[in-house]
């Protein structure tokens, strides 16, 4: 006799069964793997600011006491910092666990219902970041994927002629500087873009490494949306908190739609600690674009990699002519991580965060000596 929950989780199998759960491995477990202690690993896999929080948003968190009170639902405070950081009004930003959560949110805003109206797919440009199409696939969505060219630039007829040939409401998201190769979205095809009948989702994540925002330009348009994120300038990644300039009438409803305490009070805390003490942070940027161009240099003149020029925090290369599972151990064995991908228009290729200035000197020696 058949389960009397069988149609239930079919369901649940045709809406989840392809979507691939994302886990990276922890660090504790990497170096117990390795054998290798986890002060000793230079983590340079995940575009994490090595200098870590500044000092007053560390003590706004240390000294946070209000941790059996329930958190502002709304972060006024913090948007109205926000709105003086990026310019543009309070009344457009939305504040989210992470921009992560923002992007499901919004996506949960525009989908099609029961009589299509909404959106009819989103658009998504590989090689990129992979939560836009991870969730489309949570949410039900069609995700067509329009590729990146060799040097990685958006194919602006392709959109163009999706657009034309079924001028349907779609979303598009972009990443700009994109992840993984750290090129940003000329302002030109941002307009080009911003004339189809999309909602335009543009993924700052990494702007203060190359800049500028885009955010300011929000207010004069009702289809483009700007994602920024305190994880990587301000190296909060562990507090998880985002934020979305919005048209104000989407601003509107995201915040009618989000959990009602979603991003928690020592976040919030650590936000505002860190834009009231904006230079510091800012200052750390500087060190890291500093060391991004020194890094740039030095990879191009190793005989085996192809980097590519990057506008954030890291570096994206093509090792040429080796085998990559021999070059990860060669790396891992003296306690380097970096990202590597495999399979599709990425196999072969490496990311490198930009990390200290000790750090990328242990990253340099270990690639000459391979």
């Amino acid at each position: 006799m058949g389960s009397p929950n069988a149609a239930l989780w079919s369901l649940v199998d045709a809406r989840l069964g392809a979507v691939k759960e994302y886990a990276p491995e922890p660090l504790e477990a990497t170096a117990e793997r390795l054998g290798v202690p986890v002060d000793r690993l230079i983590k340079l896999d995940a575009n994490e600011n090595p200098y870590g929080p500044t000092p007053a948003a560390l003590e706004a968190v240390q000294r946070y006491g209000d941790l059996h009170r329930y958190p502002d639902p709304l972060a006024r405070r913090l948007r109205r910092a926000l709105s003086s950081f990026v310019g543009a009004d309070p009344v457009q930003i939305v504040v989210g666990n992470g921009s992560d959560e923002l992007i499901e949110l919004i996506l949960r805003l525009v989908r099609p219902d029961d009589r299509g109206r909404g959106v009819c797919e989103i658009l998504s440009c590989p090689p990129t970041f992979g939560m836009y199409a991870f969730y489309g696939g949570t949410d039900g969505i069609p995700v067509r994927e329009i590729p990146r060219d060799a040097e990685f630039g958006v194919d602006l007829g392709a959109i163009a002629a999706v657009c034309q040939a079924d001028p349907r409401p779609r979303i598009l998201f972009l990443a700009s500087p994109n992840n993984p190769d750290g090129g940003p979205l000329p302002d030109d095809q941002l307009e080009r873009l911003l004339g189809l009948p999309l909602l335009v989702v543009l993924d700052e994540a990494y702007v203060e490494f190359g800049g500028p925002s885009r955010a300011s330009q929000v207010a004069q348009r009702d289809n483009l949306v700007v994602l920024r994120t305190f994880s990587k300038w301000a190296g909060l990644a562990g507090m998880r908190i985002g934020y979305g300039v919005c048209p104000s009438r989407l601003a509107e409803l995201l915040l009618k739609l989000k959990s009602p305490y979603n991003v928690n009070g020592p976040a919030q805390a650590a936000a505002l600690a860190t834009l009231a003490d904006a230079q510091t942070a800012l200052d750390r940027v500087a060190a890291i674009v500093a060391e991004r161009g020194r890094m740039a240099e030095a990879l191009a003149s190793i005989p085996y990699l192809r980097p590519y020029p990057s506008q954030a925090n890291y570096h994206l290369c093509r090792l040429e002519g080796i085998e990559v599972e021999r070059f990860q151990a060669h790396m891992e064995e003296r306690g380097i991580l970096l990202r590597y991908f495999e399979g599709g228009r990425l196999d072969g290729h490496i990311r490198i965060t930009v990390g200290t200035p000790t750090q990328n000197d242990a990253v340099l020696t270990a690639l000459v000596a391979f």
